[in-house]
């Protein structure tokens, strides 16, 4: 695995060029950015950016998005209405005037040579995976989708190369499949325990999908990163607003902020007794 070097973050304004659903659940937005210094930032996969509307309108704290797809000026985020800020995104028009804050964060390792590469997204947690195989995508690496229906799907954004997951095993296109059951068991199902060649995982969703892809890595003995979903304020670790326990060297614990040491960690360095226990997070919260 390669580690790189983020590009510094940059302000900019821009506008919208398209905020349409994808699935029942999901939206994807797509940006246009203005200035030089928007054009030349590299937003790499795993990264973040932090999303607000325009003068008046801006939220006190942006959002943070992981990034569907970048490059020239443009920007794309996948959504799920969940709050205030995210349905105020979804009253957004064509031409409609926002800021972006990024590349924000740690992005996940480039791919090395002879380690095929296992991608596991679910939900909101598409953008950063989509992203790798996009960007650094070759033959034997494999990308995993998991969602609650067909329905919820956004079988637009995977093409057949992706094995697709439900929950239930409706309203799925008569000309795509989908597996039913845990997204991770079908990991497993296309990767037999007889396979003894060596992986990496990269797992972005929910906390119980990261789990679930830190423990499948665990028992192949392959390498996990996963990117955190967590709410992070500023972005910049000064708000203490998306503390992660993480585990040293001597396996005690520390709260490390997960936008700037993060949102891409190894799995072995989540202290997953502690991640995600509502009475160690701060009494901070801009979910909505």
């Amino acid at each position: 695995m390669t580690n790189v070097s983020p590009s510094a973050a940059v302000q900019s304004c821009g506008h919208v060029v398209r905020n349409n659903r994808v699935s029942s659940g999901l939206i994807r937005l797509d940006l246009e950015l203005q200035g030089p210094a928007a054009l030349e930032a590299e937003f790499l996969p795993g990264q973040f950016a932090m999303f607000n509307l325009a003068g008046e309108r801006a939220f006190v704290f942006g959002r943070p998005f992981s990034i569907l797809e970048s490059g020239s000026g443009k920007l794309a985020l996948l959504y799920r209405v969940v709050g205030r800020g995210t349905k105020a995104m979804e009253q957004l028009r064509c031409g409609d005037e926002v800021t972006i804050l990024g590349p924000l964060g740690q992005p996940f390792s480039k791919p090395a040579d002879n380690i095929p590469v296992v991608l596991i997204g679910g939900g909101v947690g598409l953008p950063p995976v989509r992203a790798w195989l996009d960007k650094f995508g070759r033959s034997g690496d494999l990308g995993f989708f998991g969602a609650r229906d067909g329905a919820d799907v956004p079988w637009e954004l995977l093409d057949e190369s992706w094995h697709i997951s439900v929950d239930q095993d409706k309203e799925v296109p008569s000309d795509r499949s989908a597996w039913q059951g845990l997204v991770t068991d079908l990991v497993a199902r296309e990767i037999p325990d007889d396979d003894s060649r060596e992986r990496l995982v990269l797992a972005c969703g929910p906390i119980p999908l990261l789990k679930a892809a830190a423990d499948l890595a665990s028992s192949r003995k392959w390498k996990c990163q996963v990117s955190l979903e967590e709410h992070m304020g500023c972005g910049y670790g000064a708000c203490k607003g998306c503390v992660v326990p993480v585990l040293d060297a001597q396996s005690t614990w520390r709260n490390a902020t997960c936008c700037q040491e993060g949102p891409v960690f190894f799995a072995e360095a989540i202290d997953w007794t502690r991640y995600g226990v509502p009475a160690n997070k701060p009494d901070f919260n801009i979910a909505d």
